[in-house]
């Protein structure tokens, strides 16, 4: 069990560029629960030494969320990072083995945080954070978590279907522009959302990231939703 983080003004979602290989849906998922409760995201790429993000860093970008790349064996990069997060209380937050502890040790050089190689067998890294570490660092507060194999999303929070389009910032544009006011984007007539990912205005991936939590949120049950 992952134990609880609140009162955050912004999380850096950690994602390295060989392995363990960035999951798209994983941190679609992890966007739209930030967006969903009003905490500033920043996405991080790490180990641009031996490996680069691809197309990633510029879809993010394009629907306005900030993301940088950094090495973390030159510390190229880090100061957008530092910026971000100063002044602020944030969390790093990322799959086992992307290099949070060691993107920790690049910001922060006295802290001197215990990592880890990647398992080749497995893929993936071990966890060498292993609970919740508060730092007052920078005028504000940096959270270093638990790494994670799968994401469950409803651990951190249940986002209901009807507000799940409120989620996906790029919606916003569209939805109103549909035919039907309760359009959920999946099959209706009409839908300016389905329309922009035709025309390739809204991403694929991000459309398809939409319909996967779309069918997990339509499986939670009346009392299960948040209050």
């Amino acid at each position: 069990m992952r134990p609880p983080l609140a009162n955050l003004d912004g999380i850096v979602f950690v994602n390295s560029c060989v392995e363990p290989a960035p999951n798209r849906f994983i941190l679609d998922k992890l966007v739209a629960i930030s967006d969903s409760k009003g905490i500033e995201p920043l996405i991080v790429f790490t180990k641009t030494d031996i490996g680069a993000a691809g197309e990633l860093p510029e879809l993010y970008r394009n629907i306005g969320i900030k993301v940088c790349t950094v090495d973390n064996t030159t510390g190229s990069g880090a100061e957008e990072v530092l910026d971000f997060i100063r002044g602020k209380t944030t969390a790093l937050i990322g799959n086992s083995g992307v290099g949070k502890s060691s993107l920790m040790n690049v910001l922060f050089p006295q802290l001197s945080l215990e990592t880890a190689h990647i398992s080749r067998k497995l893929g993936r890294g071990r966890h060498t954070t292993r609970q919740v570490e508060m730092y007052k660092l920078e005028g504000g507060y940096v959270a270093d978590t638990p790494g994670f194999s799968t994401v469950d999303t409803e651990r951190y929070c249940r986002i209901p279907k009807e507000e799940l389009d409120g989620a996906f910032r790029e919606f916003a544009d569209f939805s109103g522009k549909c035919m039907f006011g309760d359009c959920a984007h999946i099959k209706e007539k009409g839908c300016a959302v389905r329309a922009a990912v035709d025309e390739g205005i809204i991403a694929r991936s991000r459309y398809d990231s939409y319909l996967r939590m779309y069918e997990e949120a339509a499986k939670i049950n009346e009392w299960e939703r948040p209050k």
